[in-house]
């Protein structure tokens, strides 16, 4: 009896366990695929995070401009017209939205505006009553945004469209020895010096800078603009404010570095890179 007992216990498991309902397939390799791609967050812009400026009055402004024919200041080189041009801006913009670090290259590579462009689109860092009135358009754009944001849509202005980022606020204090030429932009027309005479020159202060000679007696002495006067002196100033070599020299070192012979426009220069005031 007991045995009978054990076969008929075995025989409802057997049946119990033949009662079970059968697991669920698993889904599609495609269909989990979607599933996991509904879930996945949107990718973030790459870039810097937004940040509230340190002081809301100064700002820094990086562009990309991108002219028509016929806006102001155009080069001889720009055909397309104004609807192009809105087009090509919404086209950079999305590329800037999308990765903020390609704005320096885009700038350097398209902008319609040669000097900002030879500065990776650095436009100036100017407070709200100083903001130059040839950026005019740009002023309360470029102060509604945070730093390292970008501007929703180009800002017309009227020497075209224009990309436009809020870069952080960065200012280096400096003093450089200024050798000029004849034919170099603002030489007087009295200096007969030539280019190569100009380089030699500046070649052989800085020799005397290593050898120990005091920067700004020399400044004095032999700098071609008003800031010998002072030794050399320039102040402290913002990005995008000087000639594109300068800039990138002056900003390039470090406190109490100074730089080898730089070339602009204007000449020959000797920087040296100063501890804020």
């Amino acid at each position: 009896m007991q045995a009978t007992r054990i076969h008929l216990v075995s025989y409802l498991c057997l049946l119990a366990a033949c009662s079970k309902p059968a697991p669920e397939p698993a889904p599609e390799p495609a269909a989990e695929a979607q599933q996991l791609e509904e879930k996945k967050p949107e990718a973030a812009p790459k870039g810097p995070a937004l940040a509230e400026p340190k002081d809301p009055n100064e700002a820094c402004a990086q562009v990309i401009v991108v002219a028509y024919k016929g806006a102001k200041f155009a080069p001889d080189t720009v055909t397309r017209d104004k609807t192009a041009a809105k087009a090509e801006a919404d086209r950079l913009l999305a590329e800037v939205i999308a990765d903020s670090t390609t704005l320096p290259k885009l700038a350097h590579d398209h902008s319609d505006a040669p000097t900002s462009a030879a500065r990776n689109g650095y436009a100036g860092t100017h407070t709200r009553d100083e903001w130059p009135k040839l950026h005019e358009a740009l002023k309360e754009p470029l102060f509604a945004l945070k730093v390292h944001e970008t501007a929703a849509a180009p800002v017309e202005a009227d020497y075209g469209y224009v990309v436009l980022h809020r870069c952080p606020v960065e200012k280096a204090t400096g003093r450089h020895i200024l050798i000029r030429y004849q034919g170099a932009k603002n030489a007087p027309e009295e200096l007969k010096r030539t280019k190569d005479e100009a380089k030699a020159l500046a070649e052989k202060l800085l020799a005397d800078l290593a050898a120990g000679k005091d920067f700004a007696e020399l400044a004095k002495k032999h700098s071609d603009d008003g800031s010998g006067e002072r030794g050399g002196d320039i102040g402290t100033l913002g990005r995008g404010l000087l000639a594109p070599a300068f800039e990138e020299s002056l900003f390039g070192l470090k406190v109490g570095e100074r730089s080898g012979v730089v070339e602009t426009d204007y000449g020959f220069h000797i920087i040296e890179r100063l501890a804020d005031k």
